[in-house]
């Protein structure tokens, strides 16, 4: 592994770098004061195309598909004369789709010289976007609107133009219409159809008709079909979207009854070809029964009241009690009623939580959970367990129970995992509806017995919808949604490949959507791809209530399971391209600046093929706004686009060296309704089993595969694709603890420090930063060599030094976690980092600049250079984020 030193420094120390000796007295030196920071306008223009040091055009041929359809080969992407692909994209949403034409030229060509290379167009379908792909004359979403195809067309040949590609998505935000001939469609709550796109025939022929109206259309700007394009690279099904993991959460059982009656048909039909008759049926689900055992739940029947039980409230206000009112018990139930209520709604259910803690559950053991329930009201309540202590991690069950104004009993069957002795809790999660729920007669007992439905047979079709479980019946689940998944991307797949002839490579969700179903759903596509957000903004109140929200504004610097990025390794399938096509640190967060470099180096590491920044605005009267507007506007924000030269240098150069070896998680096919069973919404349990922890990702590449066999199992795999970095060696350090937090990667050409830097010496091969102290210590920075010689040849260097940037007059809460509405307003205010910087260099001169936002020199840096060694000071005293060293 690479050394990387991390000295703490104060005013006055003497730091040896070579044979210099510098004196660094960086707080004096700079100016910064510690108790706030040090802040200047850095706004950068919506339509910048200048040619500049910030100008990375190069990396980019163009026309986009000037050398032929992008294709898989061996797990990576390559053009037709072998030139490998990486994709850096951009999301373009609803309305951002559909720019004028004088803004989609300004557009295309800024995201060429910021080295973007596909767009993603996305929720082009949503009825709240104006305007969208429906033609609005019509009463159904079978028509498309001839204006705004013609500014999509017209957006797609600039990118093209300027080297950038397309990636369509098909389905994201459908929401069906009577008149689209779909029955109760009209009764299914806004983008609950989602799961039924998999199963219901009406559908799957809208979704490709919308396809064929879509992909075959002429372009006339381009006079080329979508399906003939070589510059649309990627066609996407479905965003988001799985039924198996929709099952979890109840969505299925709130579909109307036409939906649930199809899938009725299809789930007997698929017992009917798997077992041939009800007694064999019967049999196998009753093979691996066992007895119930003894109560494990203190106060189970409430006959102590709330005693044993806990309100968790996450809610904001707070608002929630438990009481026991003078209501009947349904029949045969002995003890007490236990009445959860809540007067406050939340977007998340999480954010009540009805809990029993210190819970001795073993691994591997079944067990089977029931209660009695109703509510004031038709609603949906998770029920889930977990750790009650440390990272509360799942560990076995996660279902839903459909509760009515009736009381129900309601049972599930669960084997548990990675439990910890008297530390499991389990929960239910109310916070996503007010009102009150009445609970009766709980019991949590080890051991499961089958329970079938009275007087059901597989001849009349007349098996009730299945539900999640670890019992055979719960596993036969998981197969049939699985195979229900498999049957429409298959479907969609042909027609798309035989019928329009399309060459683009084709995803079908995302992997992380469905657990290991998921994974093992998008292992039959060209690409694999996966969404993700570290710390998404939470509503407190109503979903998307712009008023009542918070983050966790912390770093991923000091996530010690890796975070967001860790966990993307997860779902990499082997022998499959793989990107990432959502991804963000959402604003304001303090510490998004860290975003790019770390997601740079890290894809760089395990070899991935692209991810996307999520989102960019195109629509003009946002783009050309001064400030930031909202928690996804990437387009002129400092802290993404200010690094993104040198990240997209570092990833599209491919400067950073792959891991030499890959671990590689074997999952056989016939084992996934297991997998499910056993570990619900994720591939966490499949993976720590095996005993391959998150961090290793650091060292190894992470994927999947599916084959043959009985038993998961990991295995180590050499290739050659990181040759030259010793075995198990990454050119990745990642320090998560202490004042000292630090994530770098380092190559000849390319350098990042990202962390908690503030009164330390970060040191890299070649390249020392000695930061002075800040309010929050923190700073991301990026060093790269414009004409891809080693740092300390190359006679052009580009310099990144990026903190805090947010808008001004923003106004933060006391926790410093939500801005609520005071977003502020222009300018876009950043951070000047009190930074010396020194580098080894075999320049003879060398003259260092300070650089306004588009990359232009604004003025010199003074610095000096001794033996080979080039030092200089930087900070707000240059009113930049960006310097540019130019030697001979």
């Amino acid at each position: 592994m690479m050394k990387t030193e991390i000295k703490r420094q104060g005013a006055g120390q003497i730091l040896a770098v070579g044979s210099l000796a510098i004196v660094t007295a960086m707080t004096t030196a700079t100016g910064a004061k510690a108790d706030e920071p040090q802040m200047f306008p850095f706004a950068m223009p919506w339509n910048d195309s200048s040619k500049t040091v910030m100008d990375v055009g190069y990396l980019n041929p163009t026309p986009a598909g000037r050398d032929g359809f992008i294709k898989p080969r061996n797990g990576r992407l390559y053009d037709e004369k072998g030139r490998r692909i990486r994709f850096i994209g951009v999301n373009c949403v609803a309305g951002a789709a559909f720019p004028d034409k004088k803004t989609a030229e300004a557009v295309a060509a800024k995201l060429h010289k910021f080295g973007f290379n596909i767009v993603r167009f996305h929720h082009m379908d949503a009825d709240w976007s104006v305007p969208n792909i429906w033609d609005p004359k019509f009463k159904d979403t079978q028509h498309l609107n001839p204006e705004a195809l013609d500014r999509l067309d017209y957006f797609v040949a600039q990118l093209k133009k300027n080297g950038v590609y397309t990636n369509l998505n098909l389905h994201v935000s459908r929401i069906w219409k009577a008149a689209d001939g779909v029955p109760q469609s009209e009764e299914i709550p806004n983008y609950g159809s989602k799961p039924a796109n998999y199963f219901e025939p009406r559908m799957v022929e809208l979704q490709k008709k919308f396809a064929h109206d879509l992909l075959t259309h002429l372009n006339p700007y381009t006079k080329m079909r979508f399906c003939d394009d070589p510059a649309v690279a990627v066609v996407e099904l479905t965003n988001e979207n799985t039924i198996v993991g929709d099952s979890w959460f109840g969505g299925v059982s709130k579909l109307p009854s036409h939906f649930q009656d199809v899938l009725k048909t299809q789930w007997n039909g698929w017992l009917k070809t798997k077992y041939g008759s009800t007694d064999a049926l019967v049999k196998a689900w009753k093979t691996n029964d066992k007895p119930l055992g003894a109560e494990v739940l203190t106060n189970a029947n409430f006959a102590g009241g709330g005693m044993g039980w806990t309100l968790e409230l996450n809610t904001k206000p707070a608002d929630g009690k438990l009481s026991t009112p003078e209501v009947a018990l349904p029949q045969g139930a002995t003890g007490k009623v236990l009445r959860v209520e809540s007067t406050v709604v939340s977007s998340q259910s999480w954010h009540i939580q009805f809990h029993q803690t210190a819970l001795n559950l073993k691994d591997g053991e079944p067990y089977t959970l029931s209660f009695r329930a109703k509510a004031n009201k038709p609603r949906t309540v998770n029920v889930y367990t977990s750790l009650d202590t440390g990272d509360y991690h799942h560990t076995g069950l996660d279902s839903t129970a459909a509760l009515t104004t009736e009381w129900k009993t309601y049972r599930f069957v669960f084997v548990p995992g990675r439990t910890e002795a008297n530390h499991n809790r389990i929960s239910l999660m109310l916070g996503d509806s007010v009102g009150f729920v009445d609970f009766a007669d709980f019991s949590l007992k080890t051991g499961s017995e089958t329970e079938l439905p009275s007087g059901a047979t597989l001849d009349a079709a007349s098996f009730p919808l299945g539900r999640p479980g670890a019992n055979a019946p719960g596993v036969d689940w998981y197969g049939f949604l699985v195979a229900t998944e498999k049957t429409f991307v298959t479907t969609m797949k042909d027609y798309l490949r035989n019928d329009l002839k399309i060459k683009a490579n084709l995803v079908a969700s995302q992997a992380n959507f469905g657990g290991i179903g998921g994974a093992y759903r998008e292992s039959q596509m060209d690409i694999v791809d996966a969404h993700t957000y570290w710390q998404h903004p939470e509503f407190l109140g109503k979903d998307w209530d712009l008023t009542n929200w918070r983050i966790g504004n912390t770093s991923l610097v000091k996530a010690t399971d890796g975070g967001t990025l860790t966990e993307l390794a997860r779902y990499r399938v082997a022998g499959k391209p793989f990107t990432v096509s959502e991804y963000d640190h959402p604003f304001p967060n303090d510490y998004r600046a860290e975003s790019l470099p770390m997601l740079a180096a890290f894809a760089s590491v395990q070899d991935w093929d692209g991810y996307y920044l999520f989102a960019y605005e195109t629509v003009l009267a946002e783009v050309d706004k001064t400030r930031i507007s909202g928690f996804f506007a990437v387009q002129n924000d400092p802290a993404y686009l200010a690094l993104m030269p040198a990240t997209a240098t570092l990833f599209l150069r491919n400067d950073m060296p792959v891991a030499h070896e890959e671990l590689r998680l074997r999952v056989p096919e016939s084992s996934v309704p297991n997998q499910l069973a056993k570990y619900g919404t994720g591939t966490v349990g499949s993976w720590d089993d095996s005993k391959i922890a998150r961090m290793d990702a650091l060292n190894y590449r992470l994927s999947l595969s599916f084959a043959a066999g009985k038993n998961p199992e990991a295995q180590p795999i050499t290739n050659g694709a990181g040759a030259g970095k010793p075995k198990g060696e990454s050119a990745i350090t990642w320090k998560t603890t202490g004042a000292d937090a630090l994530f770098t990667a380092d190559s000849p050409s390319s350098k990042v420090m990202a962390g908690f830097l503030g009164g330390q010496s970060g040191v890299l091969p070649g390249w020392t930063v000695q930061m002075g102290t800040t309010p929050r210590n923190f700073g991301v920075f990026t060093l790269t060599a414009r004409d891809g010689q080693p740092t300390e040849t190359s006679k052009v260097l580009l310099l990144a030094a990026v903190g805090g940037v947010e808008n001004t007059g923003m106004t933060w809460n006391a926790d410093r976690n939500s801005v609520s509405d005071k977003w502020g307003t222009g300018p876009i205010l950043a951070e000047g980092l009190p930074a010396q910087i020194i580098l080894r260099t075999g320049l003879k001169s060398a003259t260092v600049y300070a650089l306004d936002p588009t990359g232009k020199r604004k003025g010199k840096v003074a610095s000096t250079l001794n033996d080979g060694t080039l030092a200089f000071s930087i900070g707000a005293q240059y009113a930049t984020v960006l310097y540019e060293i130019e030697g001979k």
